[in-house]
Parts: structure tokens; sequence; C-alpha cells
């Protein structure tokens, strides 16, 4: 029997630097991650190593895309994970997005703010390491038309020789804090046409 998952234009959602990601044919809740270049399985393998690690710690997936593991596809290996949809059912849009124009910004501000506060405390409570934080890898997902929060997509595990900091507790909350920061400095930088992100990243870290 082939179990092989007929992927198709038509399920294509978009790509980052090494995997495209296309609709799960079957589930719309979920998104298959398949390496289109030559420097994609690396990452890949390192990336689905660190969940791997994550499901054994049984984290909360609060802070995070859910991975489902590995599947066949007419376009090669690809793996499954949750589709971040916000609640009138269309696929949520990256934060950068709303960093980008101001009058999102304004519109969801005080969201922004107490989300942002909520993605740090989750990711440090689960300890989730990432490589590196953009904003183009985090979804705000409207849960409802009261609620939202902020999901990240990419670019999670630590790419160190010694990966002290995915075992060692200590250590995984001081690279956590050194990388968030990097982040809202990032914000900052990459929207200094948003006369409002300053005062966000400011209210953030109140």
């Amino acid at each position: 029997m082939n179990n092989t998952i007929r992927l198709s234009k038509e399920d294509y959602i978009g790509r980052g630097l090494h995997r495209k990601c296309y609709h799960h044919p079957e589930n719309p809740n979920k998104c298959i991650k398949v390496n289109y270049n030559d420097g994609a399985e690396e990452e890949t393998k390192r990336e689905i190593s660190y969940y791997k690690h994550l499901i054994k710690r049984n984290v909360s997936w609060g802070a995070l895309a859910q991975y489902y593991g590995p599947v066949s596809t007419s376009y090669g290996e690809g793996h499954v994970f949750e589709l971040i949809r916000d609640y009138n059912g269309e696929i949520a849009i990256p934060l950068e997005k709303y960093l980008a124009n101001k009058k999102l910004t304004q519109q969801y501000y005080d969201d922004l703010v107490i989300s942002l506060k909520n993605l740090k405390s989750a990711i440090l409570k689960d300890r989730i390491i990432t490589m590196t934080i953009k904003s183009k890898n985090i979804l705000f997902q409207h849960l409802s038309t009261e609620k939202s929060r902020l999901v990240i997509i990419d670019n999670i595990g630590n790419s160190t020789l010694i990966p002290i900091a995915t075992y060692i507790p200590f250590f995984a909350k001081a690279k956590i804090e050194r990388t968030w920061q990097r982040f809202l400095t990032s914000m900052i930088k990459e929207n200094s046409h948003n006369i409002l992100i300053t005062r966000l990243v400011e209210d953030v870290n109140q």
C-alpha cells in the first residue's frame, strides 16, 4: 500500500530559507514542510531532533506550532506541523506585518503588548530555545475577537557544538533572555519607519 501524500501547487502556502510549506491535503489544521535546497537537510535534522526533545519533556505548545512527525510526499520526505489558523479559519498572519504597518500596530497595540509578554513567559517556562527570534517566523493568531497569541513556527533548536542550554535550565533561561533582547532590538531597527514600535518594546519590557 502506498502511503505517499500527493502534494500539488494548489496546496502551496509559502517558503522559508530551506523549506516549502504546503496545506496537508487530508487535514485543514495541519501543514507539511518539505526541503527544497541542499542546505536544508542538516537544518531540518537539527530542528526535528529538538522538537523530539520538547515532546519528551511534554511542553505545553502554547508558544510553538506542534510537530506531528515525518511523512512521505510526492515532493520527498516532509514533516507535519500544526497549521496556525485564526478563529475565522484564515491562516494567521506573521507578526512582521503588524509591526510594519503603523495602522495595524495601533489597532492591535494592547493585544501585541500582552501577546509578546505571554510569548516570553511561555518560552521561558518551557525552556524553548530558538536559533534566533524573528517577527517573520512568528504568527499573530486571533483566537477570538478578544484573545490573541503569538506562535513561533520556525528556527527552533540549538546549534551550539555542546548544547548545554538544551539540558540545563539555568543556561537555557540565560540563552533565551539574550535571544529575546536581540529580538526586541531588531523589532525597533527593522521598523524604524513606525514610531509606535519603540514605545511597544518599552511597554513589553515593563
